[in-house]
């Protein structure tokens, strides 16, 4: 079986985007669709679902008449707007690629990614003129502005295309090498909305506020893609502010909203809890969520936080914490060592497999593999990646994890590092989450990050990466670390630091602050370290 095969027999109800989009507005024509909030412009534009149905014709008939083909693909280079989105729309009734860019990406990688989609047109915001007619000049792509697209008169769309229609590619963010370029398909979206919708819980009562950016899957499809579906509502806010927040979820009575672990920790910093009585909860995943993160917001705000998990190459998401019990759902995140990223979700199966391939038993830790209908087609342009990733008819996520049985038997999956960050010493696999959790409880820790480096004793020793809240010495993180954990697990050396560099997911870089920290570790390499009185020491 491929593992973007089918594991279940659910079918849409429409055969293309092109059924889809007009029913999910004619139904409840006056009902909210998207509101978008610009702080810095001091803008708030509304729509209902019948105007934005109008707005996404117009798109897609401004774009159709500058020659766009079936299966082109139409870049945007903007940051989080209506237009923006307009154009994923438009793009996915008319059977084009949608190529989102990230606005803060070089535009070496920007050019890049143009040329390897081969995009056929360049749309953007005013703010990435400049930017735009650089791309321009290096790949040769026609570039237009967004006001341009939306002068076209109102035109339905003509032709739709099969849900088997390439309809967008992100491309992945990787540490070394090439940016790969994930194939989805119009299939691999509505299924992903479907399952969404069903682990969630929304409806029509559901209105989300989107803070992460939609050239991402998760801002994209989870938030804003899913709002269509469920007949709901979403609040797109042109960039996270954590003091803004807060007043966003009141003024817009907000009810949900989808988070990255690194957001959690601005809003606690921020504080003013608890949270306006319209929120009802935070679905958090695209990076390790730690224990003293998700209890501490929850404690904070009073609200529930749903942990949940998947890549740009399951479309999504692939496993979720469902709604339950307070209590049982701090059981989930506090009694296995590392906060729970529950059950598989619906249309999807979700196993750990051993390095043979096989079925690891409960507890033993394993690669996470995925197979289903929101697995991507491969990468674009990439036959060897995607053979590689897809070994033995599962996707291969390269993270570690584990499960554990649910009363009901379920397995809940749990994430203990990625697989090439796995930090191996004296051949035993150590999870630097498990490290990261230890030195983000410190007091006067703001960020701390566990980094492999090169040492002659044991192949790889650990150090911290530590940006203060408040004035610590190397000695104090060494001795609170050495109280908490095995003397194998704990940082021997600590680097101080004013920032850190993260995905646009909010995943931070370990792999990349190893290589920018190699040099100044270089120097540890031949250095032998000790336990003496159960605390850290190192010898020459």
């Amino acid at each position: 079986m491929s593992p973007s095969h089918p594991v279940d027999d659910w079918q849409p109800d429409w055969n293309s985007f092109r059924e889809f989009l007009p029913e999910q507005a004619i139904g409840n024509p006056d009902a909210p669709y998207l509101t978008e909030i610009n702080h810095d412009c001091g803008t708030r534009r509304e729509w209902t679902r019948m105007e934005w149905l109008a707005q996404v014709a117009r798109t897609a008939t401004g774009l159709a008449d500058r020659g766009i083909q079936h299966g082109d693909s139409v870049a945007v280079l903007a940051g989080n707007s209506a237009d923006a989105l307009a154009v994923a729309f438009a793009c996915w009734t008319r059977g084009w690629v949608y190529l989102p860019l990230n606005a803060h990406e070089s535009a070496e990688r920007q050019g890049f990614i143009l040329s390897h989609a081969e995009a056929r047109i360049l749309v953007h915001s005013s703010s990435e003129a400049s930017r735009s007619t650089q791309l321009s000049e290096a790949t040769g792509v026609l570039t237009i502005p967004f006001r341009e697209v939306d002068a076209a008169p109102i035109n339905l769309p003509g032709a739709g295309s099969g849900w088997e229609t390439p309809a967008l590619r992100v491309y992945t963010s990787g540490t070394t090498g090439e940016p790969k370029g994930v194939e989805l398909s119009a299939g691999n979206l509505i299924t992903d909305c479907d399952a969404l919708s069903r682990a969630t819980g929304w409806s029509a009562d559901t209105r989300v506020i989107v803070v992460l950016p939609i050239h991402h899957v998760n801002g994209l499809v989870v938030s804003c893609l899913q709002a269509w579906y469920v007949g709901g509502s979403a609040v797109l806010c042109d960039r996270f502010r954590s003091e803004r927040f807060w007043p966003d979820v009141e003024s817009e009575r907000a009810t949900v909203s989808s988070l990255v672990p690194t957001l959690l920790e601005f809003l606690i910093a921020e504080g003013r809890g608890p949270a306006p009585a319209c929120f009802q909860e935070v679905f958090c995943g695209a990076g390790p969520l730690m224990t003293e993160t998700v209890v501490g917001f929850e404690d904070l705000f009073g609200i529930p936080v749903r942990h949940l998990y998947g890549l740009s190459e399951v479309t999504a998401v692939s496993t979720m914490i469902p709604a339950v019990a307070d209590g049982v759902r701090r059981s989930w995140y506090i009694d296995h060592g590392f906060p729970s990223i529950g059950g598989a979700v619906p249309h999807v199966e979700v196993k750990i497999h051993d390095p043979d391939g096989g079925e690891c038993l409960e507890g033993d830790r394993g690669e996470i593999v995925i197979r289903g209908a929101t697995v991507m087609g491969g990468y674009a342009g990439r036959p060897e990646a995607t053979a590689s990733a897809f070994t033995g008819g599962w996707f291969h996520s390269g993270d570690e994890g584990f499960w554990i049985a649910a009363d009901d038997g379920t397995p809940y999956f749990f994430i203990s590092g990625r697989i090439k960050e796995l930090i191996i010493r004296g051949g035993i696999n150590i999870s630097p989450f498990q490290v990261d959790e230890v030195l983000n409880a410190h007091p006067a820790v703001q960020f701390g990050l566990a980094v492999p480096f090169e040492n002659r004793y044991y192949g790889e020793e650990i150090a911290a990466y530590v940006v203060q809240a408040s004035p610590v010495t190397e000695q104090e993180i060494l001795d609170f670390c050495a109280e908490r954990l095995e003397f194998a697990y704990c940082p021997k050396v600590v680097l101080f630091g004013d920032d850190v560099p993260f995905t646009v997911t909010g995943k931070a870089k370990r792999l990349s602050l190893k290589e920018q920290l190699a040099d100044e570790l270089s120097q540890y390499r031949d250095v032998q370290f000790r336990r003496r009185h159960g605390l850290a020491s190192r010898d020459s």
